[in-house]
């Protein structure tokens, strides 16, 4: 298992937000949830050792976005290229949730078509309002 957040930061964005680990967490930290950023880690699944070996281990199970929401809108110039990675690794299954699934066609890549084989997307639906 292995988590790649290649930014940060959220904002509320429904009810079901309330009670947010991500903004408990940053708020302990003095840091604000609010403020979408690219982290340091933004090329962990192409990242090589010494030997030219990828750093994450292939057949790996990889949580994307799990400190923010990989649909986000300022995440919008970063996406393509976070993409572009995901092809790279075909050897790495990668599994994201969003709440901004009705973005989901507008944020996808061109060559999506009925999906990739190594990317598993999961919507969170709080309540029946927002189902």
């Amino acid at each position: 298992m292995a988590m790649w957040n290649p930014w940060r930061g959220c904002h509320r964005y429904s009810e079901g937000c309330r009670y947010c680990y991500v903004h408990k967490g940053d708020a302990k930290r003095g840091a604000d949830t609010n403020i979408v950023v690219r982290t340091g880690n933004f090329y962990a699944p192409v990242e090589k050792d010494k030997k030219g070996k990828y750093k994450i281990k292939s057949d790996q199970i990889v949580y994307l976005c799990f400190y923010t929401d990989f649909l986000i809108e300022e995440a919008d110039e970063w996406r393509q290229e976070c993409w572009e990675m995901i092809r790279e690794r075909s050897d790495l299954r990668f599994i994201f949730l969003t709440k901004r699934i009705e973005r989901f066609m507008h944020c996808m890549p061109n060559d999506w078509n009925d999906g990739y084989d190594n990317v598993i997307v999961g919507c969170t639906i709080e309540n029946q309002d927002r189902a």
